[in-house]
């Protein structure tokens, strides 16, 4: 027995999906927006806290002296 797994995206779903109107459609892929954002923002605050925990941190000042180095500020 042969099994072909189909890998779909989401936007592949959510275009098959032909009894839903556009506003239906339009706010599904929202969704998935506002998700995505979610879970890339919750990877950057376990990236964050990994950092700390392995002592990869840096103090005000010199983050401050940085930002102000690369945008000529004085």
């Amino acid at each position: 027995m042969v099994t072909v797994q189909v890998k779909l995206s989401v936007e592949d779903i959510i275009a098959s999906l032909s009894d839903f109107e556009a506003i239906e459609i339009e706010k599904l892929q929202d969704a998935i927006v506002e998700l995505k954002d979610n879970l890339d923002l919750q990877a950057a605050v376990d990236e964050g806290l990994e950092d700390v925990k392995n002592g990869r941190i840096s103090t005000h000042e010199s983050v401050m002296a940085e930002i102000k180095s690369k945008y000529n500020y004085k």
